[in-house]
């Protein structure tokens, strides 16, 4: 039994873990009646104080070669019918570590270039034209782009679609984009969406982010619990044998 109890913790901590990899941005607005900003919710910053959120390309399982992601998506709290734009801004203005519109962290030097390729779309029929970006600068598309809009009540829920194009040629590294929510006429403090591709779960949370500022990445909340669980039964069953 006591094993099964483990196994089960364990099962339960490392699914909250995969959710937490793959969660949505949160946001609202500061006030509902008269905004003067967004918050974002989020508990992960760089060393400048930039929140940032993780995600990873992921290849086409119909068309091998190709490369994109929804994730992170956006979940917010608005007024019924706002529209909540993304905003991708210049990073080599807003960050010391950030070089261009598209940050490429490279695996061989260690250090971020502005290169790659990479497209923002919005699937609605009212979205606003892609958003293509190359390496330092913006190639095409409308910036900012069309990220969610608000319900009857005020809930806004979606998912853009980050695509590495380039595909065949897109080197292994990270890709970070520096992006801002805009809803109305107010905004939110910048934050990072830092996207791996095709690099290890080490050389990822530590050189890559990195790179981006990112001194340590805290550990998982279920990783912890999970810690805390296993030694109290351990410490129980040493008590026992004394």
């Amino acid at each position: 039994m006591k094993i099964n109890v483990l196994s089960m913790l364990l099962v339960a901590a490392l699914s909250s873990v995969a959710v937490a990899q793959h969660s949505d941005i949160e946001f609202a607005l500061d006030d509902f009646n008269n905004p003067t900003g967004i918050v974002v919710t989020g508990d992960e910053f760089t060393s400048e104080g930039i929140q940032f959120f993780e995600s990873e390309f992921e290849e086409d399982p119909f068309t091998a070669g190709l490369f994109s992601t929804e994730d992170p998506g956006f979940e917010g709290e608005v007024n019924a019918g706002d529209l909540a734009f993304l905003r991708i801004l210049d990073a080599s203005v807003e960050s010391s570590f950030g070089v261009g519109f598209v940050n490429y962290f490279n695996p061989n030097t260690g250090a971020l270039e502005a290169s790659g390729r990479i497209s923002v779309e919005q699937d609605q029929t009212t979205a606003t034209s892609d958003l293509i970006l190359s390496g330092g600068s913006i190639e095409s598309g409308d910036n900012p782009q069309l990220a969610s809009v608000g319900d009857s009540v005020g809930e806004a829920h979606d998912h853009l679609v980050f695509d590495l194009l380039d595909d065949s040629s897109a080197p292994f590294g990270a890709y970070g984009l520096l992006a801002q929510l805009e809803v109305n006429d107010v905004e939110s403090d910048p934050f990072w969406i830092i996207i791996n591709h095709q690099l290890s779960e080490e050389d990822f949370e530590g050189p890559a982010l990195a790179a981006f500022g990112v001194s340590a990445v805290p550990e998982p909340a279920a990783a912890i619990l999970l810690m805390g669980v296993t030694g109290a039964i351990l410490t129980r069953r040493r008590r026992r044998n004394d």
